[in-house]
């Protein structure tokens, strides 16, 4: 069966979730779930300085994080797909028309606090959205930690998947 916007025998669009995980997302949410909470996990032994971590999909879905409460983690996921959805509109308007990449980084600076949210793709789970903060920490160390955290679920997961 298809979804809303995929055409018979067309070619399934990898951005998008499949629509078999789709449509069982409890079950897939929680396999992807434990190998993501590991990945944080290591993430958080080798930078002391991150607050939190949020796993989610584009579409707002939260799948999983540390540092936070789980109704948190659904917040948090839901406000990282709309910030990216603004900057994406953002960066549309700014590129003139080109076609962005749907690989992208949104950065936020706070006083000591730094939050990069880092998108990739991820078949067959589309596009998903990380976001790493820290205090007391350079941004760019946040967004090198971020990419590095997003290959290595990339590997954890094992299918094929992009980043920026």
């Amino acid at each position: 069966m298809k979804t809303h916007g995929e055409a018979e025998g067309a070619p399934h669009d990898p951005a998008r979730m499949h629509p078999d995980i789709a449509g069982n997302w409890t079950l897939w949410s929680g396999i992807v779930n434990q190998s993501a909470i590991t990945r944080l996990e290591q993430l958080r032994g080798r930078f002391p300085e991150l607050t939190t971590a949020v796993l989610g999909t584009a579409d707002g879905l939260h799948i999983a994080s540390i540092g936070i409460e789980a109704e948190s983690g659904d917040q948090l996921a839901a406000m990282n797909s709309s910030l990216f959805r603004v900057a994406r509109a953002e960066a549309d308007i700014i590129s003139g028309g080109t076609e962005p990449t749907l690989s992208a980084i949104v950065s936020l600076s706070v006083e000591e606090s730094q939050m990069a949210l880092l998108s990739f793709i991820l078949a067959p789970y589309g596009q998903l959205l990380l976001s790493v903060s820290a205090t007391e920490s350079q941004l760019g160390a946040v967004i090198v930690h971020a990419r590095s955290t997003a290959y290595e679920l990339l590997t954890a997961l094992g299918v094929a998947g992009s980043t920026a």
